[in-house]
């Protein structure tokens, strides 16, 4: 190979596999959360966390909720409706929370933007809920693996298996109680999947991540089933709550 030839090849080599790295989707990059913020904590709070109990309604119950991922939304209505006891769901809307709008979801630029959970509460109870969720999703995907360095001969990229199209994503939802913030529990879902030597004919990695999803959000309904179940027997031997 002549030296113009070479340096072509490695030049396209530099520009191809950082295009095929690693790749994240993580819309909550652009929110800080934390369950409990430092400068909100005092004895108070702790004492109240102490004493709180769980409250869910003997029969239906309402649900407010909030996604860090807003592509996820529409999914989630169905999700929550379909747990048994579950009479109304509500989107908590990102921009009463962090001020984000519509057009902004995709920008991750500047300071995080705070989420807090009192604020939450608040907002659920302006919904007249009972029962808070915060929900999370996110993924990782392989990007390419080391046959895609032959991609610079450009040939060997419409046959050879350079694709890494596993997906390794996760689900989380934290639940509380909207009156007393009691934490009925945190789910965490996870999965791995996909194929680490797939061509551009096989199924990508967005597909993938598709299933997975499917898959996640059944796990998630189904935990949720069985948190609410096991609360409201705990909370049926707890003494009755004083109501605002």
């Amino acid at each position: 190979m002549s030296r113009p030839a070479l340096a072509l090849a490695l030049a396209a080599l530099s520009f191809a596999l950082p295009a095929c790295g690693v790749r994240e989707y993580r819309p909550s990059r652009d929110a800080a959360f934390e369950m409990d913020r430092d400068v909100e904590i005092d004895d108070e709070d702790i004492r109240k966390a102490f004493a709180a109990r769980p409250q869910l309604p003997a029969t239906t119950f309402s649900v407010a909720y909030y996604t860090f991922d807003p592509e996820i939304a529409k999914d989630l209505d169905a999700t929550l409706a379909a747990v048994p006891g579950v009479a109304s769901v509500y989107r908590i809307p990102p921009l009463l929370v962090t001020g984000q709008r519509r057009v902004d979801e995709a920008n991750h630029y500047g300071p995080p933007r705070e989420v807090s959970v009192k604020k939450l509460r608040l907002l659920a109870a302006r919904a007249h809920a009972d029962v808070l969720v915060i929900a999370d999703h996110g993924y990782r995907t392989g990007g390419a693996n080391g046959l895609a360095a032959f991609n610079a001969l450009l040939v060997p990229m419409l046959f050879l298996p350079f694709l890494d199209n596993t997906v390794d994503g996760y689900a989380e939802a934290f639940v509380l109680d909207v009156r007393n913030g009691y934490l009925y529990g945190h789910i965490t879902e996870e999965d791995k999947r996909g194929d680490p030597y797939a061509t551009i004919y096989d199924k990508s990695s967005s597909v993938v991540a598709e299933e997975q999803w499917a898959t996640l959000r059944d796990a998630l309904r189904k935990d949720l089933t069985r948190l609410v179940e096991s609360e409201r027997a705990r909370g049926a031997q707890a003494p009755a709550p004083d109501r605002p």
